[in-house]
């Protein structure tokens, strides 16, 4: 992060602040493509970020889109994403998200169970159209990935033996349905090469169990994705040398490849999270004989507050100061907190930082993914941060995230 370009935006928009490098989302959109098998398609996890500028840079790119919910289906729109462009999934798909799908032309979806299946024919019905559905699959191989999603019992897709099964034939056919491929997500944060390529292997073989027990032939295989991405600090990524050579030794030898399928993969953080940055102010600085804390006007409200995720930083954290030049000043060994009223809102304990003082500016790096929008906003009520994207130096857009109560119903006064 440019630490001129930082004071301009902190001074015409205020602390906290998240600011995204469009040029980056380019540069990572243009090095995943090239990693992977030619006339592959990556959708792009609006989880991630769904912020509708860094989506457009993506779509642009040449993503497409992957959405959860109506919020998510909404950016992608905003991002000029068309209907035929976009992946509606998730486990827990109300009969509202499917209406608004179908609405808006989505006609391709990833379904996770038997009920997930019979509430989307009953709105294509309804609608008086048909749907596609890769039917996503929890293979009984566990992955190599930070946070798995498959090889447990999990919320996520059919488990392998329910389609396996004799009777799982009929039930998966369901009126105004096509059944055009099978999704599989083994995790995130893959540890590497290696690992992503084992992973695509199981998922092309796992295809190929199901679509021959069920008797159809996949036109799409969505084997995923994790692939990794430093997270609030700056250790060097992971690189993907020789991955598109491998991977597609893969493909070429599946039966996919033979027949004219289509190869397709998710990202959101390799994407999008080198582009962003947290940048904030120092509060204060409170000095004990065993410890030192360094409070922000930024927390776990801003970043990394799903815990749940193994996102909350502890340890692995980069602390730049954006304020002024302390190259040859000692480092602080300090805990990082914000203003929230929990000891919990703690971005780090026990990290060494530059030395700052009350008033500084300081920026977080790798947070454009998994950042805002997976925190605890709603904590404390303080406002959203406002979200900033850049380019070559000059501000793009400046986004503000709505936030707070509004009264739907009261009762008139007898």
């Amino acid at each position: 992060m440019n630490a001129g370009l930082a004071r301009t935006l902190a001074l015409r928009h205020g602390t906290p602040l998240y600011a995204y490098d469009l040029g980056e989302v380019t540069n990572r959109a243009a090095e995943l493509f090239s990693a992977l098998p030619e006339g592959s398609s990556v959708c792009y996890s609006f989880k991630a970020n769904p912020l509708p500028a860094v989506a457009r840079r993506l779509r642009e790119c040449g993503a497409r889109a992957e959405v959860t919910s109506a919020g998510e289906l909404g950016a992608a729109l905003s991002a000029g994403f068309t209907g035929e462009q976009i992946l509606f999934g998730g486990p827990g798909k109300t009969e509202a998200e499917l209406e608004a799908a179908l609405t808006a032309g989505v006609r391709l979806f990833s379904s996770e169970s038997l009920r997930d299946l019979a509430c989307l024919s009953a709105a294509c019905l309804r609608h008086s159209c048909e749907a596609a559905v890769l039917l996503r699959v929890n293979p009984e191989d566990a992955p190599d990935a930070r946070l798995a999603m498959s090889g447990v019992e999990s919320q996520f897709g059919f488990a392998e033996p329910l389609l396996l099964a004799p009777e799982a034939r009929g039930l998966v056919r369901q009126p105004g349905l096509q059944l055009a491929g099978v999704h599989v997500y083994f995790g995130t944060q893959v540890a590497g090469v290696e690992a992503l390529v084992t992973n695509t292997r199981r998922a092309l073989e796992c295809a190929q169990r199901v679509e021959e027990a069920l008797g159809f032939q996949s036109r799409i295989v969505n084997a995923g994705g994790g692939f990794p991405w430093p997270y609030a600090n700056d250790l060097a990524p992971a690189p993907l040398d020789g991955l598109r050579e491998k991977l597609d030794e893969v493909w070429q030898a599946s039966a996919f490849a033979r027949r004219g399928a289509e190869l397709w993969f998710e990202s959101g953080r390799r994407l999008c999270a080198g582009s962003g940055w947290l940048i904030a102010r120092v509060l204060d600085i409170k000095a004990f004989p065993g410890r030192t804390f360094v409070i922000l006007d930024t927390g776990i409200h801003h970043l990394g507050g799903m815990a749940g995720l193994g996102r909350v930083p502890r340890g692995a954290l980069t602390v730049v100061n954006l304020g002024r030049d302390v190259t040859a000043e000692p480092m602080m060994m300090v805990d990082l907190v914000g203003p929230l009223c929990t000891p919990l809102d703690a971005l780090g304990r026990g990290v060494r930082i530059p030395q700052v003082q009350p008033g500084d500016l300081v920026g977080i790096p790798n947070v454009g993914a998994y950042g805002l929008t997976a925190s605890l906003l709603g904590f404390l009520s303080h406002a959203p941060p406002v979200e900033v994207t850049h380019e070559g130096g000059r501000e793009a857009e400046a986004w503000r995230m709505n936030h707070g109560h509004a009264l739907l119903a009261a009762k008139s006064s007898p």
